[in-house]
């Protein structure tokens, strides 16, 4: 496997131009970026390092995150739709009250991960690990919690689908 590119954008300025520009932020190097409230929609991020990151009400949809590091990111009332986060580091990330529908979480690690007040509808998370994750007044429905490598210690209700 070939080792991918890492590209550092310090302003948040370079990202939105390199998003205009082609639409691929695949092994960027994003880490601790202020990103709140911007929208990834149908593009390539495999690989990219947001860890640290603040994607606070941030939108991400149909976008490949496959092996995307958001390790300890702030992704609270994000909205993530459509979106492949396969072999994702969620570790200690916080979720908190974030709508997440149509999600791929397969191998994902959100050990420590705050998902307090989320809603998730429909996402596979066959292999992935929820050790330790807050799940307090969390909500979910079309997730088999049974395919998780670790499930949640306390799994979440059932959800109604979030209004986007």
């Amino acid at each position: 496997m070939d080792a991918v590119e890492t590209k550092r954008y310090e302003p948040r300025e370079a990202v939105m131009a390199r998003l205009k520009e082609k639409r691929d932020l695949s092994g960027a190097d994003m880490s601790g970026m202020d990103l709140s409230g911007m929208k990834f929609v149908a593009l390539e991020m495999a690989g990219a390092d947001l860890h640290d990151a603040d994607l606070t009400g941030a939108v991400l949809a149909g976008a490949d995150m496959s092996d995307v590091n958001f390790a300890n990111a702030n992704l609270a009332n994000a909205r993530i739709g459509g979106a492949n986060l396969k072999h994702a580091n969620l570790r200690g990330a916080n979720l908190h009250a974030a709508k997440m529908g149509g999600i791929n979480l397969e191998e994902a690690d959100l050990t420590g991960a705050d998902l307090s007040e989320s809603s998730m509808v429909g996402a596979g998370v066959a292999g992935a690990d929820f050790t330790d994750v807050v799940t307090t007044d969390a909500h979910a429905t079309g997730v088999s919690w049974s395919d998780a490598k670790v499930q949640p210690e306390e799994l979440p209700a059932a959800a109604k689908p979030p209004r986007w």
